[in-house]
């Protein structure tokens, strides 16, 4: 079984605009259970404990953008990848030697290129895992003692009797400590694994995993996600002007069959709104959990009822 190769388009934050080679590896669901190749990430609750803790203690923090983390994780199986077309004429040109002898081509006339993968590739199901079990390593090889109670939260006692924690998902890293030439020196240590394209951020103010991390009160952490919810206000098809005290009203749990169906272009445009809800509220706006809850368990028809309902989901 071959894997081919997608290629995706994302805009980062910061607006710019970056390219991904990726393996497909839906194939590999014939395989492994999603139970077997996931990969363990953090606790939400472990996060803001950590951050709680950091600001408590005033400790400095850190955080950490580790490059190609995937391109850099050996992996354990044999995976055989197929590049087509002009991705396969480029790699061709760039090692002649190497890969002229193994090309052949199709009906269609594309070249195509089998290759066995030495790397997890962006798209491989255990990818994530294998990076975690590498990452891991590392951080126990500099002396981190992994959590019982979440596998990616780790704490290292420096030789001044100091803690220095860290919390990661996936390639993103956030770390503290009351000293702060002991983050600086496990910034080097990073830096000798992942070479000068690791990227760190200073400062009392952080965004981490989609949320902004204030550490400018004294004693006190601040988490909001104002840009998420000016996005969702943003991409609401309607203006938004009133205000309400709490986003549960009464009637949240009323379901009304009077009004009329939304069509397709609203209902996409409420689906859309309700999964950017989703996120946020599993974040810094708990207080949306109600409504959301409601929103989701409701999936099979739409209904406009009016100004104050707006819109409700029809169970049946």
């Amino acid at each position: 079984m071959a894997l081919s190769t997608v290629v995706f388009l994302k805009e980062k934050r910061d607006g710019s605009i970056k390219t991904r080679a990726c393996v497909n590896g839906a194939p590999q669901r014939k395989i492994w259970s999603k139970e077997d190749a996931a990969s363990p990430t953090p606790h939400l609750e472990s996060v803001f404990l950590v951050a709680g803790i950091s600001a408590w203690q005033h400790r400095k923090n850190r955080c950490f953008d580790i490059p190609s983390a995937f391109p850099t994780t050996d992996t354990d199986e044999e995976v055989i990848m197929v590049l087509k077309g002009e991705l396969a004429d480029y790699l061709i040109k760039m090692h002649p030697a190497i890969y002229q002898p193994f090309a052949i081509v199709d009906a269609r006339g594309r070249t195509l290129l089998y290759v066995r993968l030495q790397k997890a590739l962006y798209g491989l199901m255990r990818a994530a895992l294998l990076f975690y079990r590498k990452f891991r390593g590392e951080l126990e090889r500099y002396g981190f003692v992994v959590n019982p109670y979440d596998p990616c939260v780790a704490n290292y006692t420096t030789k001044n009797g100091k803690q220095l924690t860290v919390v990661w998902h996936v390639d993103d890293v956030y770390a503290s400590c009351v000293d702060d030439f002991e983050l600086t020196k496990f910034a080097c240590y990073l830096g000798d694994i992942y070479g000068p394209k690791l990227t760190m951020h200073t400062g009392t103010k952080f965004d981490y995993l989609g949320m902004n991390l204030d550490f400018g009160g004294d004693g006190g952490v601040e988490i909001d996600m104002f840009k998420h919810v000016d996005k969702l206000l943003e991409d609401f098809p309607e203006e938004i002007t009133g205000k309400a005290a709490t986003p549960a009203a009464k009637h949240l749990f009323d379901v009304r069959e009077d009004g009329e169906k939304l069509d397709r272009k609203d209902a996409d445009a409420f689906h859309h709104s309700t999964a950017q809800m989703l996120f946020i509220s599993s974040r810094a706006r708990r207080d949306l959990q109600p409504t959301v809850a409601f929103l989701t368990t409701r999936v099979k028809g739409l209904w406009f009822i009016d100004g104050s309902h707006c819109v409700h989901w029809d169970s049946r």
